[in-house]
């Protein structure tokens, strides 16, 4: 039996892999989705056992992309996750197509055992490949970038949190710190935070590769000078509801490189404080025109 281990966090994919090896499992690696991808082309595993953050291509997506090949949509499915960790998160994996969901820490053996009952389900036919729910891509972007959100949101209001109750070691609040910028830049869209006067204060590469606009050109700026002229109006609109309902979604477009006008769904969600007044915003862009 082949099994492929794709996790970013090299001490974790090790562990796991010698855990398989130990039981005699033909066992491959990779860092991120599109390495898992390429991995299935060339040698097609009996299961997959996936992280969901990583860098380049996350888990949901490496999902969503396995099971529209031919090679891959029978391939079993199994997160294991530290990071997306609710019951909504669990939910979006099902849909998916995934056949077990397992928190990081788990004990090895009983992950082994995860592992090798669905194992035994595929072989013995008594399960079969679970296709995905979601068959539309609108309808998996929405409800993606709705999670990306929350657990962005997540993350920021803790920064803040903590460091305004100065609970933290200067080490603690750094690593925390990275776990922020490793989770903005691991997502392939366009991740932003806007002030209470809806200026950029945080945002990943993405943004600068479809504006070609330095970060030093973005902190401080209103979002809605990269957005079309014909679409500030409605984008503004936008950011006042997620302001006052909590949430928004809008389709605008983004001024590109060079001049062209992209579309995108914008997805903004507001940011609270322990108190429940709304401090800021995040979201998620993602460019729809070029659907998969």
């Amino acid at each position: 039996m082949k099994v492929l281990v794709v996790d970013d966090n090299k001490n974790d994919r090790n562990i796991l892999m010698e855990l398989l090896q130990s039981r005699n499992y033909d066992v491959e690696e990779a860092c991120n989705g599109i390495e898992a991808l390429q991995s299935v082309s060339t040698s097609r595993p009996d299961i997959i056992v996936s992280d969901i953050m990583m860098p380049e291509m996350d888990g949901f997506t490496l999902l969503r992309e396995l099971k529209k090949t031919k090679s891959g949509r029978d391939i079993a499915f199994v997160f294991y996750t530290a990071h997306y960790v609710g019951e909504k998160d669990r939910e979006l994996a099902s849909k998916l197509g995934a056949s077990r969901f397992i928190l990081k820490p788990t004990k090895l053996t009983d992950l082994l055992g995860e592992i090798e009952a669905v194992l035994r389900e595929y072989e013995s036919g008594l399960v079969k490949p679970v296709n995905p729910l979601i068959s539309k891509d609108e309808d998996y972007l929405k409800q993606y970038s709705e999670r990306i959100v929350r657990k962005l949101e997540e993350k920021i209001v803790q920064l803040e949190q903590e460091a305004n109750e100065r609970r933290w070691a200067f080490e603690e609040l750094a690593t925390a710190q990275n776990e922020l910028e490793h989770i903005v830049e691991s997502i392939p869209f366009i991740i932003y935070a806007l002030n209470m006067d809806g200026n950029l204060v945080k945002w990943n590469s993405r943004l600068t590769d479809a504006t070609g606009v330095l970060g030093n050109k973005v902190m401080g700026r209103p979002i809605l000078d990269f957005i079309a002229k014909e679409d500030k109006a409605k984008m503004a609109q936008a950011i006042r509801k997620a302001e006052e309902k909590g949430y928004s979604r809008v389709t605008a477009s983004l001024i590109g490189k060079n001049g062209e006008m992209i579309p995108y769904n914008w997805n903004t969600a507001s940011l609270k404080d322990e108190n429940g007044n709304v401090i800021g915003l995040s979201g998620v862009g993602i460019d729809i025109s070029v659907k998969g």
